[in-house]
């Protein structure tokens, strides 16, 4: 006999995900990968934009690195850490 969960269904499916700092897939703080998984990007491609921002800030008039800087900072300060919890099937027979 299938359960709800093995024919592929979800109990929230309308539910949009929180924005929280990813602690598990944290390099600094999580905030990359708290905004990776909350607009369902990759967290690689967050880090490098976020890094080209703050690297090109250094030769930029309109973008500055200590702009850039203070946003992190200030969004990690704002975004509530959290945590995943993995679910693992058992297989018992």
């Amino acid at each position: 006999m299938k359960t709800y969960q093995d024919n592929g269904h979800q109990y929230y499916t309308g539910c949009r995900t929180r924005l929280f700092r990813d602690a598990d897939n944290r390099r600094i703080a999580g905030v990359c990968a708290g905004l990776g998984r909350y607009f369902g990007l990759d967290t690689s491609l967050i880090r490098v934009v976020w890094f080209f921002l703050a690297f090109f800030g250094i030769f930029s008039a309109g973008i500055s690195t200590f702009m850039v800087v203070m946003a992190y900072f200030i969004l990690w300060l704002i975004i509530p850490k959290g945590t995943i919890i993995y679910h693992s099937e058992s297989t018992k027979q």
